[in-house]
């Protein structure tokens, strides 16, 4: 298939009663959707002007074919004039649905929608191939696979994860052929539901793979039921049944990096660790409270974020607003907190004012209105008591004050402050840290085994420190 698409037809713009003539243009590789429209000039309108600029809800679109299409979500592009002669626009959409027609925006409602996430296949465990030992000697290629899983999102949603073998492709003569498998994972609403609340559902569900497999989970394919498409098939009553089949959509939301395949033994969580406690329960409860901290965690897997300073910023962020929306945004309650844990912790020992003042520094105490970024990395790191966050030669609180002068010099921009703060070399090494930090704390509110978090993350931070000493500094093996 050539890399862009071209569809000639009808176009009628939201609104609009009148018909355009234009041409799609669809480049599947850079996920870029283009309707370009053409309106020629005449005698009494030398320079006609486009029907809209800006957002554009829908259009709707018969091809030459004759087949239909609905662009969604669309926005004026560039405009060019040729006096007595046309007006070219340029339109893009972020969706294609082949085959819808509506009247309205009202019936932009879909009962189900089935997203392809790429390679989660083994983060799902649902299916793999294997090769199995034949009677005459050879091997056989067996395909296995688990039911599907279900999740309650909502009232009105149920999710499904389904196993798929797809198809097994190639010429059955040649040396080589191509044996198929993924994931479709099923949205089924009981009320029809627009679509941008159904892409909130998509980002919902994306967000939760994708802490599970470390990496930034993207749409790779897309198909939608709405109520007008459907096969009737007749009844022995003489009343005919109505099946709604899936239709083909194409996302124009830009470029994606495909889903790579991640191993389970690199997973922080897999499916079956999900499916068998609450932790899909409990992101389902928290998720609206902890978007904000995933929308900045996952710029790590992504170009967003740009330079180690940046994504630096992002994480001290993310673990600001995580204590201020999971733990407290109150000063007068951090204090009261503050004296619950050490008690606990402590329970009388030397060194209860050690811990307060990691805790609860001067500067904290004198200020009984907001919360430094400082207290509440502290309080982080101190995790109720469990202390998953020590990183390799360095005292926890040096450390944070080096964190907090560090985040002080980007934003309030100072020479002085540059003494005091890591240095731009450091900044992945101590990027590491603050992600395995963040992680530790988000596996824990999902109600997993806190001994097993804590492990994992002393784990992840020695390998971390590992790496930054190998890759930093020069070792003479030969002397060794």
């Amino acid at each position: 298939m050539p890399e862009i698409q071209k569809y000639g037809g009808t176009w009628k713009l939201f609104e609009k009663e009148k018909l355009y003539q234009g041409e799609l243009h669809i480049n599947y590789d850079k996920r870029v959707i283009a309707l370009e429209i053409l309106l020629p000039a005449s005698e009494g309108n030398p320079m006609p002007r486009p029907p809209y600029k800006g957002k554009i809800p829908y259009i709707c679109g018969t091809l030459f074919s004759g087949a239909k299409i609905l662009l969604y979500d669309c926005s004026t592009g560039r405009e060019h004039n040729r006096l007595m002669s046309y007006t070219q626009q340029i339109i893009y959409a972020n969706y294609v649905f082949w085959g819808l027609d509506v009247s309205s925006e009202e019936e932009i409602k879909f009962t189900k929608a089935i997203f392809d996430f790429g390679e989660i296949i083994e983060w799902s465990g649902l299916c793999n191939y294997k090769w199995e030992l034949a009677d005459d000697g050879g091997s056989n290629l067996m395909w296995f696979h688990q039911d599907p899983v279900k999740f309650e999102l909502s009232k009105n949603l149920e999710i499904t994860f389904f196993p798929n073998q797809g198809s097994i492709g190639g010429d059955m003569y040649g040396k080589e052929i191509m044996a198929n498998q993924h994931i479709s994972i099923e949205f089924a609403y009981k009320n029809p539901t627009a679509w941008d609340s159904i892409m909130e559902d998509a980002l919902c569900i994306q967000y939760l793979i994708g802490l599970g497999v470390n990496q930034k989970v993207e749409i790779y394919k897309a198909q939608y039921c709405h109520s007008s498409i459907y096969i009737e098939f007749p009844k022995d009553d003489g009343i005919s049944k109505k099946m709604h089949r899936p239709a083909d959509m194409i996302m124009g939301t830009g470029k994606i990096e495909p889903t790579r395949n991640t191993r389970r033994y690199d997973c922080l969580y897999t499916l079956d660790d999900i499916k068998g406690n609450d932790a899909f329960i409990k992101w389902r409860e928290n998720y609206s409270m902890i978007k904000p901290v995933l929308d900045l965690y996952f710029t790590v897997f992504s170009n967003a974020a740009g330079t180690p300073e940046m994504l630096f910023l992002n994480l001290t962020q993310a673990l600001e607003t995580y204590h201020s929306r999971l733990i407290t945004d109150d000063a007068k309650a951090y204090s009261d907190r503050v004296d619950d844990l050490v008690e606990s912790f402590c329970q009388g020992n030397s060194n209860t004012e050690q811990w307060k003042n990691f805790l609860l520094d001067e500067g904290q105490k004198r200020n009984t209105k907001s919360i430094y970024l400082r207290s509440r990395l502290a309080d982080l790191v101190f995790a109720n008591g469990i202390l998953p966050f020590w990183p390799n030669g360095c005292l926890p609180d040096d450390y944070l004050r080096k964190i907090v002068d560090t985040r002080n010099y980007y934003t309030h921009y100072n020479p002085a402050k540059l003494e005091k703060a890591f240095e731009k070399e450091e900044l992945p090494w101590v990027n590491g840290h603050l992600i395995a930090l963040l992680e530790y704390h988000l596996l824990v509110l999902m109600g997993f085994d806190t001994d097993e978090v804590r492990k994992k993350t002393v784990e992840k931070i020695r390998r971390i420190d590992d790496a930054y000493q190998i890759q930093e500094h020069t070792h003479d093996i030969e002397s060794r």
